[in-house]
């Protein structure tokens, strides 16, 4: 019986190939936990028909993750006994891989979640997906949690408000047991040198992308940006972004597919701001697919898509990056800190969160003496709505915490920034690769090499 032959060195898969593997077959959780029945649970749970909208994920009813998890962790093996692997990136790799398989481990609970056929097996799910979603993005800090929401609570209480406002008022105190004696402890604020400095930066920095919008222009429709953004693509990041397109495509909001290089605007027909753009082009471009390019030219591969914990870090930048262009701070991700209180702390379902959201958030905007409409209520609830499915979807029943990351993120970086203002080494660390603020992730961009 003749042997089979043996692999040459030549012959076995080089890190960048398994890697490139590893990355086709990462589940992407947005995609996943994206409801393909929205209009029609949305209309039946604004009329009161649903207590709470039964969400369809066609994606997560379809997928194979015990397969994508069991190749995810082969390939991540086979990464880790390379011989080409340098032993300094040995645990920027190890750390990748587990964070990668955590993710795709809590999509897999959300699809058992769905599919038990028992309350002892749905509960397992629960409680599995639970620990991984708190493992992975954290959870809501109390006092921050009580400090927003009382904040907002104090300004609608001072208002002068009658009728039908006023009563709405008193609904929403009841719901979120408001007590006007707690004040709201203060929070982080960085400073107004700290401000400036990076304003300077990020017109340093985005100064050429931004001379792509024209000037004259007050509103864009999705085909107008799709072509300022793929100008910006061709002229200003050239031959390094060679593989990368835009399109308009069916979304809710713009995608960066790391995976795929590809950024996907959302077809719905609405205008954005001449200043909207501007914000768009510094997050997008000037974040997310900047840090991806900037890292895809190193020879540490997770630097293009991500080092474990680096999710934080990087919706953070992308909102400091916006303000520091406006020259103002304005803290962000308050509403999607309140949703994830709401229901972590206080025990909300979706129907509860929203209810009082739609509250907050009409009551928030009118001023003394402002009449509530059926017109303006329903706005407020269809905001209430999209934001309390961000916090929902993909077991519409419990809360996901991703979206702590625009609050935390943005708090991470402005701290991090008001450590090192000035220090612009310290900076460009930070714009190497898809990185955090810690020193592990400082010391993975110092040790890569470009390639």
């Amino acid at each position: 019986m003749d042997k089979e032959p043996l692999k040459t060195e030549s012959e076995e898969p080089s890190i960048e190939e398994l890697y490139s593997q590893l990355m086709n077959l990462l589940p992407k959780i947005v995609a996943v936990f994206t409801p393909s029945n929205r209009s029609e649970q949305e209309e039946k749970f604004l009329s009161g028909e649903v207590r709470n909208p039964q969400f369809v994920y066609e994606k997560l009813d379809n997928g194979n993750f015990d397969e994508a998890l069991t190749a995810i962790q082969q390939l991540g093996e086979n990464i880790l006994r390379s011989p080409d692997l340098p032993p300094k990136h040995r645990a920027i790799y190890e750390e990748f891989i587990r964070s990668y398989s955590e993710q795709t481990k809590l999509i897999r609970c959300a699809q058992e979640y769905h599919s038990a056929e028992s309350s002892k097996d749905r509960q397992a799910a629960a409680s599995a997906y639970e620990n991984l979603n708190q493992e992975i993005y954290g959870v809501p800090d109390e006092k921050t949690y009580r400090s927003l929401l009382g904040e907002k609570l104090g300004q609608i209480a001072d208002k002068k408000l009658t009728g039908a406002a006023d009563e709405l008022r008193g609904e929403l105190f009841q719901m979120v047991k408001f007590d006007s004696d707690q004040g709201a402890p203060e929070r982080f604020r960085p400073s107004n040198e700290t401000v400036e400095w990076m304003k300077g930066v990020a017109e340093s920095l985005y100064g050429n992308m931004l001379k792509h919008i024209p000037e004259n222009q007050a509103n864009f429709n999705p085909n107008e940006v799709d072509s300022i953004f793929t100008e910006i693509i061709e002229q200003e990041f050239g031959e390094a972004a060679a593989d990368w397109s835009v399109s308009v495509e069916k979304a809710t909001v713009i995608n960066v597919n790391l995976f795929d290089k590809t950024i996907a605007i959302p077809d719905k027909n609405m205008l954005r701001s001449r200043e909207k753009v501007r914000s768009l082009v510094v997050h997008e471009l000037g974040v997310h697919m900047l840090r991806a390019v900037t890292g895809e030219e190193t020879d540490v591969f997770p630097l293009a898509n991500g080092l474990g914990g680096y999710d934080d870090a990087e919706e953070g930048l992308g909102v400091v990056m916006e303000q520091a262009l406006r020259g103002k701070f304005i803290e962000r991700g308050v509403d999607h800190y309140i949703t994830a209180g709401l229901a972590h702390y206080d025990g909300k379902d979706f129907r509860g969160a929203f209810e009082a959201k739609w509250r907050l958030s009409l009551l928030s905007s009118i001023t003394a003496g402002d009449q509530v409409d059926d017109a303006k209520i329903m706005r407020a609830k269809k905001v209430a709505f999209t934001q309390t499915l961000r916090s929902f979807r993909g077991t519409n029943d419990l809360p996901l915490f991703k979206d702590l990351s625009y609050y935390n993120g943005s708090t991470e970086v402005w701290k991090y920034l008001e450590s090192i203002r000035g220090d612009d080494l310290q900076l460009g660390l930070l714009l190497a690769g898809k990185v955090n603020t810690s020193k592990e992730h400082q010391r993975a961009v110092l040790e890569s090499r470009s390639v």
